[in-house]
């Protein structure tokens, strides 16, 4: 019987297409217009998304991470987080990845409302901040 084997780079690449693929049916599942894309489309901003967030340091390396970053893009357009210094302030936080999510999602949230501004979206950060803050500080 012929046995099976990867290298690291292979068995790293077949990590790296499953979770790819599981980010994707996640937003799948939450937005018709995401999902209306091909696979080929979907996938590749994904992992798009996913090189730009290592790239940056930002550590965001969980799913809901990949996810929230992946849809901030979506919704905000390519290098969104360079619209505030907080929010990229906060994105580059010794924190732990929770709080930089929901301060990322609470941020698209504000941004995303009719009233949004430059200062309202660093409030909502702020709140945020204040809200997670017995999640702990270290990452």
């Amino acid at each position: 019987m012929a046995t099976l084997t990867f290298d690291e780079q292979q068995a790293d690449q077949l990590s790296l297409d499953l979770f790819v693929r599981r980010v994707d049916a996640v937003l799948c599942r939450e937005d018709a217009v995401w999902s209306a894309q091909t696979p080929e489309e979907r996938r590749a901003f994904v992992r798009e998304s996913l090189r730009r967030a290592r790239a940056r340091g930002l550590g965001l390396v969980s799913e809901r991470g990949v996810a929230a970053y992946t849809l901030a893009a979506r919704w905000m357009g390519p290098e969104f987080e360079q619209r505030s210094s907080l929010l990229m302030a906060l994105l580059d936080a010794q924190l732990p990845e929770v709080r930089r999510v929901h301060g990322l999602g609470e941020w698209v949230h504000d941004q995303l409302g009719p009233q949004a501004t430059p200062a309202s979206g660093d409030a909502a950060i702020r709140r945020s901040f204040a809200m997670t803050e017995a999640w702990g500080r270290s990452a």
